[in-house]
This record gives C-alpha cells, structure tokens and sequence, in this order.
C-alpha cells in the first residue's frame, strides 16, 4: 500500500489518537529516545532513533535487540551530497534503496563497535559533513529515501521532520525474544516496546498525521 493509498484509506482528525501518537513520537525522537516504528502491513517492525543523537549507549542497545545490522535513513538529496550511491543500479528504485557503506574518515577504529557506529551515524547526520568525511564501504548501511517513497526510511524521514531534527535516523529490525532464529513481528515489536518503556508507533499514523 503507497502513501497515497494510505491517505485515501483514512479520513484525517488532527485530535484523533494517531495524530496524540506521532506528537509523541516526536517528542521523543527530539529528546533523543529510541522508539519503536511498526509497518502494519508488512508485520514488521524496526528500532529508530534521530540520527544527530544516537549514542554509544542507544546504539549498544540497538544492536542488542536487534539483527545488529544498523541502517541509517537518508533523504536522496543528502546522499547525492555526500556522493553515496545506491548499492545496485538496477533493483526497485520506488523506495528505500540500499546504498553504499560507510565509516567516518576520523574518530573510529575498526568501524564496528557501537562507538565507531554511532559516531559514523552522527557523522552522516552533520550537515557540515562533506562526501571525504567517509570512506566507502564501511560498517553502516544507508538507505535512501526517495521522494514519494512508502518504506520504512521515508516515514522515518517523515518523522524526523516532525521532530524537528535533522531528518536521518538509525533504524534496525528487532529480533524474535522467543524465537532467536527469526526477526519479530509486529505484536512482538508492540510488546518489546511495553516492555522497555519505549513509545511505539505505526507508519499508517505517519501517513493519516501527514495528509
């Protein structure tokens, strides 16, 4: 289901629950906190938090939970900035496309801890940062959100902009607790983020918030 179809879908209240859901959402991205985005009609779920203030310690927690394979949402225009392509030219280019890895240039050793990870994700998020602050490839994977795209990375981008950060996140797939050999489903990523106090919300009251 596009974005387009999604606002069709659903008739737009600026008091309804959804619209109380993303400012909170919000709220806690520009705090800094991780939450959890859920896409209904994929059954998944992933672990976001604003880019310019991921920590060592919101990282650590990151990779704990989760596949440990940490993606970075990046609008288009910043990645044609920063001179990172899309990894494979000639897959689906609708939306969030796989780009080329990076690390930071300076302030990481091997590129893989949660340290060099979030300061590499930091970087990105920089908007002083030129395309020789990182080299290619690397340990963090961005992915392109393109204009008019309905993945994960475009309504993380989405809300970012909400929030009033700088619109780049770190997100990631959190994994099964009961079953180690499988990524979560939706009703787990709910029940993940019960469990760790954490604020969840669906990327439909993105798109219902947005129209």
């Amino acid at each position: 289901m596009s974005i387009a179809d999604i606002r069709r879908t659903f008739r737009v209240d600026a008091r309804c629950p959804a619209g109380a859901r993303v400012r909170r959402a919000a709220a806690d991205v520009a705090a800094g906190r991780t939450i959890v985005l859920l896409d209904p009609a994929r059954g998944e779920s992933r672990l976001v938090v604003a880019a310019e203030h991921v920590t060592t310690e919101s990282l650590a927690f990151m990779i704990r939970h989760t596949s440990g394979y940490v993606e970075v949402a990046v609008p288009q225009v910043d990645c044609e900035r920063l001179h990172i392509p899309c990894m494979w030219p000639f897959g689906d280019t609708n939306s969030s496309v796989p780009a080329v890895t990076v690390d930071a240039v300076e302030g990481v050793t091997t590129g893989i801890s949660a340290a060099d990870r979030a300061h590499t994700i930091r970087t990105i998020a920089d908007p002083r940062t030129g395309p020789s602050a990182l080299s290619r490839p690397g340990h963090v994977a961005p992915v392109i959100a393109r204009n008019g795209g309905a993945g994960f990375a475009e309504s993380v981008v989405q809300l970012m902009k909400v929030a009033g950060v700088r619109p780049m996140a770190a997100l990631c797939e959190p994994v099964s607790p009961v079953d180690s050999t499988r990524m979560a489903t939706e009703k787990e990523g709910i029940d993940f983020a019960t469990d760790h106090a954490l604020t969840f919300l669906s990327v439909f009251d993105l798109a219902v918030y947005s129209h």
